[in-house]
C-alpha cells in the first residue's frame, strides 16, 4: 500500500473529529493526522492546542469552522493565531490563498457522477492543493486512477467508510489514506 511522504501519513487513517469527545480519544489512537470538523472562532484555538498537545497534526476544515470570513485575512489570522498544520475546504480560492499563506491545503471534492471527476481535475489544477479528499470514499477505482493521472498529490478517501472492509477497498482502489469519524477504525491495521 502506498504511503505519502509529502503529506506525512504514516498510519493510513485520518481522524475526522466532529466534537470534543473525538479529541479525548486521540490519546489511545494510532492516527497521526486529524481533520477538525467542528468549532468556531472562540473555541478553535483551544481545540487545535488540545490536538497538537497529543502529538497529532491538525487540519482545520474551513467550510465547517464558524465565525471566519472567506478571505485572505481570515487565513492569515488562522495561520498566525491557531497555527494548524493545514486546512481543508471545497473552495478553490481559499485553498490557493492558504498555500500562499504557507498552510498545507487539502481540496475536498464531492464526486456524485463522472462529470464531477472532470470538474474536480480542473479545480485541483487551479487550487494547486497539497492533497485531495474524495467524497464519498466508496467511489470506483477508476475515479482515483483518473485523478492520479493528472496530479501527483496524496488522495484521501472520505465519507461513507463505516466498516474495515470499506477502508480496505478505498486503499486498494488507490487512496493513500482515509478520513473517518468512526473511532473504531482509528486503530485498525490496514
Amino acid at each position: 500500500m502506498k504511503r505519502s511522504k509529502r503529506f506525512g501519513v504514516e498510519h493510513p487513517v485520518i481522524a475526522a473529529i466532529r466534537g470534543e469527545d473525538g479529541i479525548d480519544r486521540l490519546d489511545e489512537s494510532l492516527v497521526t493526522h486529524c481533520f477538525l470538523l467542528c468549532g468556531d472562532i472562540n473555541t478553535l484555538p483551544g481545540l487545535v492546542q488540545r490536538v497538537r498537545a497529543k502529538g497529532k497534526r491538525v487540519f482545520l476544515h474551513l467550510d465547517l469552522a464558524k465565525g471566519f470570513g472567506n478571505d485572505r485575512a481570515a487565513l492569515a489570522y488562522i495561520k498566525r493565531e491557531l497555527e494548524p498544520d493545514g486546512v481543508v475546504s471545497t473552495r478553490t480560492h481559499l485553498l490557493k490563498n492558504a498555500r500562499e499563506e504557507g498552510l498545507t491545503a487539502v481540496q475536498r471534492l464531492f464526486i456524485p457522477d463522472s462529470m464531477s471527476v472532470e470538474t474536480g481535475r480542473h479545480l485541483l489544477k487551479q487550487s494547486k492543493a497539497d492533497a485531495v479528499e474524495v467524497m464519498p470514499g466508496v467511489v470506483p477505482a477508476w475515479v482515483y486512477q483518473t485523478l492520479r493521472r493528472d496530479i501527483q498529490i496524496p488522495i484521501v478517501a472520505g465519507g461513507l467508510l463505516h466498516q474495515p472492509d470499506d477502508v480496505r477497498r478505498a486503499l486498494e482502489a488507490g487512496a493513500d489514506a482515509v478520513s473517518v469519524s468512526n473511532q473504531a477504525l482509528w486503530n485498525q491495521d490496514f
